[in-house]
């Protein structure tokens, strides 16, 4: 069984203490439980993965940042255990993140693109991200989109899953993931994924043995089989609890197989 982590994280520490000096993000470690300065280094984050038997992990990195290059080359180094996701991080100014997408598009190490509303308080269908699904879907590139009540204490609005369908309807063909759980829309989001055929949700930052029991009755069920990736948000929320929280779903095999990795690394294209 192959275990894909669609949400990990490695952060210096003038990098947490920014990240974590933001309105709003204070509480993130006690709300999750992690500790920040548990994944400081790609050493610290690839042993971590040994611990867990994590054969995968999907890496954040701005599309602004100057250093997205050497993050890309460093995941490469270890192609066979990390990916990145390129994180949209100024939607204020989308023709240069598309052209900044289109440029590194073609690295080996890019497998996803992150949309995070709550960050800049944008609704998720709002104009400024259409370039961005545009570029995507030529691309071909998955994206994936926080939903549902965000844990920072911001605005939720903007992540509300009803208007994930504007996005599915105004880009058919594009994979769409929507991250973090979407808590507390989860019966809302099993419709959708019923109505949208390109529409997945992950668990990252949302511990497995707190899901809706009716979702993991969705992913036991044929039409729910491989709608679900698993995700952990370390060092936010630990990895080591989370793939133990995951791996401890009532699943039938084929269900865990394909929700511990299975679609994500046919969606990721990993193989």
């Amino acid at each position: 069984m192959t275990v894909v982590d669609l949400w990990v994280n490695t952060l210096s520490g003038k990098a947490a203490s920014a990240f974590l000096g933001q309105d709003g993000n204070e509480n993130i470690p006690e709300l999750l439980g992690g500790d920040v300065s548990a994944a400081q280094s790609l050493k610290q984050l690839l042993a971590t993965m040994d611990e867990c038997k994590v054969d995968v992990g999907v890496l954040v990195a701005g599309l602004s940042v100057d250093s997205t290059e050497a993050r890309l080359d460093a995941a490469a180094e270890h192609h066979d255990r990390l990916r990145v996701a390129l994180a949209v991080d100024r939607p204020d100014r989308p023709v240069k993140q598309c052209a900044r997408l289109r440029a590194l598009s073609a690295h080996p190490s890019v497998a996803l693109v992150r949309v995070t509303p709550l960050t800049h308080q944008y609704p998720l269908n709002d104009k400024l991200y259409y370039p961005v699904y545009a570029t995507c879907a030529e691309l071909g590139l998955p994206v994936s989109i926080n939903v549902g009540i965000p844990g920072p204490q911001v605005r939720s609005a903007c992540q509300h899953p009803q208007l994930l369908e504007d996005v599915l309807l105004d880009f058919k063909g594009l994979t769409v993931i929507g991250a973090h759980m979407g808590h507390p829309y989860e019966a809302l989001l099993m419709q959708y994924m019923l109505k949208w055929p390109d529409l997945y949700l992950s668990n990252s930052a949302y511990l497995a043995k707190y899901m809706d029991p009716a979702l993991v009755s969705f992913m036991n069920s044929s039409r729910g089989l491989g709608r679900v990736l698993f995700g952990s948000d370390h060092p936010f929320l630990p990895m080591e609890r989370a793939v133990t929280a995951a791996r401890d779903l009532p699943l039938t095999d084929a269900a865990a197989d394909a929700f511990l990795g299975g679609t994500a690394a046919r969606l990721l294209r990993l193989d």
